[in-house]
């Protein structure tokens, strides 16, 4: 056999053997789409946390009920911090602030009931304070006096010593209000003079200790 014809006969061979079938390519595609639906298998799915959030919109000092409150998911990136997840452990307490329909609840929203020492006949009143900056100085436990001014002038002490029980944090996704929210720990007789001052700017002083 000539060179000519020799070189000729192994071109041809190793064209045939290196032509890939149609059904290896078929074979590659099947085990490849097996490994992916096996790994989507095995990966654990993220699903969503049910938070409570409030049903219809709810004024500050709402006392919370199971008609008031509902569970929504949302994505484990998205839950708010300290968020309710039981409507059992949000109902009976009072809101701090207004919420919005659809609005999560969290501890910071709520008032906190084990700030009363057992037994106590003292009551648990937000109050908005005017002064933003000067309330930064502010921490609960701390004692305070309430000051109202007057529309026609000057200013009268609202009452003379409230204790602050926690400063609340303004919800997410509401429109934001001027003055710091506060929840404080005074008698029966101190909130209804408190409520006599609805609508007015209250500011403070710190007492000593």
């Amino acid at each position: 056999m000539g060179i000519l014809q020799r070189f000729r006969s192994t071109s041809t061979t190793w064209a045939r053997s290196s032509r890939i079938r149609p059904q290896r390519i078929l074979a590659a595609v099947c085990l490849a789409c097996a490994c992916a639906l096996i790994v989507w298998v095995l990966t654990p799915s993220e699903s969503g946390t049910a938070v409570v959030v409030a049903k219809t919109d709810l004024a500050p000092g709402a006392e919370l009920t199971s008609q008031d409150l509902a569970l929504k998911d949302f994505p484990p990136d998205l839950v708010p911090d300290k968020a309710f997840t039981s409507i059992a452990e949000a109902k009976g307490r009072h809101t701090s602030a207004g919420l919005s329909q659809g609005s999560a609840l969290t501890a910071s929203i709520v008032l906190d009931q084990q700030a009363l020492p057992e037994g106590s006949r003292d009551l648990l009143m937000p109050i908005r304070l005017a002064d933003d900056a000067s309330a930064a100085l502010l921490q609960p436990g701390q004692k305070i006096r309430l000051f109202s001014s007057l529309p026609d002038g000057g200013s009268e002490v609202v009452v003379e010593k409230v204790t602050i029980a926690r400063l609340v944090d303004k919800p997410e996704g509401m429109a934001a209000e001027s003055g710091q929210l506060v929840s404080v720990i005074l008698s029966a007789e101190d909130a209804g003079r408190v409520a006599e001052f609805a609508g007015l700017p209250i500011s403070f002083a710190i007492l000593p200790r």
